[in-house]
């Protein structure tokens, strides 16, 4: 007799979490145009979206140019002369021409190459050219277009709604926030890839937020570098879901290089069976790393379990921003979305600078390694997506270990379904 698990069973993480449910995920929502433009509408254009870090915007003047296809905004975020940071959109108030063409640089005005419209940094304007052949124009009405700004952990966020209705901390909450004092500021981009992935952003999400895959997608690569539980199976140490975002704890194989994080900043053999490339890398990085993190440095909230042979949690920020934390290094991924089944993949990985050349061959070995793991992430979920459009099939079955899949589908609903009773409620008012 076949017995199917019950999800809702005390041990269970589902049981922890029942209202997200545990029947079947429908498809629709992978596949379907209407229900992406309902996403944009009720998700992306009323929440905070992460689009870089403060060291991106080092002196007065410095800019970075974002595209939001899911909010229908190109974005410009610069520093001003104040030190502040400003956020608008890349749209001249004259004719409507783009203003900033290149994605990152630095300038003392934004200057519009159409017709020469002139503005300051924070977006005001300061010159229109023959101004007096257009009447009494309203300077301050002529402004760009504002966008809500504000940082966490030196990551910049924006919200297209210029008086979102939730501050960021706010909604961050206590899920994120907590993380607040890991040592953001102590990492430099080591690396960075980016491609854009014919599938669905939430296609792309699920793939980086769950174990189930791994000893399969992962088998000859890193399945071996994560702890097994008493059966075999690679399940996650603990999960949290809260109102937008969700973490995930990860044990680590403490005797493998990729699964011990602080093998490069321990002393003693690398561990027994570790390939003849990565017992080198391991011995030529030890002690490089400019910055000692003692534990006592990192947040209580990172390894909420305190397990001994923890890896990493994943910090799933809602909707599209995944955080991977680690003792001394992390990884900054962007699913953003471009359509409703291509998604822009932008990821970055932060190490603390290293003062050997034996260090940056670490980093390098490192490297290759996830480059690896992130080309056979990748080399699913283009295939899931066209086969999901077929329509052969109309919903999917999740395991416990998957919570974190069901949440984010059920984040986007609950948003979806909130915003079009409000939707209804102010249009029966009007």
């Amino acid at each position: 007799m076949n017995v199917q698990p019950d999800l809702g069973a005390p041990g269970s993480l589902h049981a922890r979490f029942p209202e997200l449910g545990t029947g079947p995920l429908p498809a629709e929502p992978y596949v379907s145009p209407a229900w992406f433009e309902r996403e944009k509408t009720h998700v992306f254009k009323k929440v905070w979206q992460h689009v870089g870090r403060v060291e991106e915007l080092p002196l007065p003047g410095s800019y970075l140019c974002v595209d939001l296809p899911a909010s229908d905004a190109a974005i410009i975020v610069t520093r001003g002369d104040d030190g502040q940071l400003h956020a608008m959109h890349n749209v001249c108030s004259h004719r409507l021409n783009k203003i900033l063409y290149e994605e990152r640089g630095r300038v003392p005005k934004l200057f519009c190459q159409f017709h020469g419209w002139t503005y300051e940094l924070d977006g005001q304007v300061s010159r229109i050219p023959e101004e007096r052949m257009f009447g009494n124009i309203d300077r301050a009405a002529c402004a760009l277009a504002p966008v809500a700004v504000d940082t966490w952990g030196g990551f910049i966020f924006v919200n297209v709604d210029p008086k979102p209705a939730m501050s960021l901390r706010d909604f961050l909450g206590p899920l994120i926030l907590p993380l607040e004092s890991f040592p953001f500021g102590k990492m430099t981009n080591c690396f960075t890839w980016r491609t854009t992935v014919r599938a669905n952003w939430k296609m792309c999400v699920d793939a980086f937020q769950e174990l189930y895959h791994v000893g399969f997608v992962h088998g000859r690569s890193i399945a071996g570098a994560l702890r097994k539980d008493e059966h075999g199976a690679l399940s996650p140490i603990d999960a949290l879901c809260g109102e937008h975002h969700r973490r995930l704890s990860i044990a680590g194989n403490p005797h493998t290089v990729y699964g011990n994080p602080n093998a490069a900043s321990s002393e003693g053999a690398a561990p027994a069976g570790a390939k003849p490339i990565a017992a080198a890398a391991l011995r030529l990085g030890r002690n490089s790393m400019t910055e000692r993190f003692d534990p006592a440095d990192l947040p209580a909230a990172l390894n909420w379990q305190n397990d001994p042979d923890w890896a990493f949690d994943i910090n799933c920020v809602f909707p599209d921003f995944y955080l991977s934390l680690r003792p001394n290094y992390m990884q900054a991924y962007n699913f953003r979305p471009i359509s409703h089944n291509e998604t822009l993949f932008d990821a970055r990985v932060y190490y603390p600078e290293v003062s050997t050349a034996g260090g940056r061959f670490y980093q390098e070995y490192m490297k290759v390694a996830l480059r690896d793991v992130l080309l056979e992430d990748l080399s699913t979920l283009e295939h899931t997506q066209r086969a999901a459009e077929t329509g052969a099939k109309q919903v999917m079955y999740l395991q416990d270990n998957e919570i974190m899949v069901r949440h984010q589908v059920w984040v986007v609903e609950r948003m979806i379904r909130e915003g079009e009773a409000a939707a209804r409620a102010a249009e029966a008012l009007a």
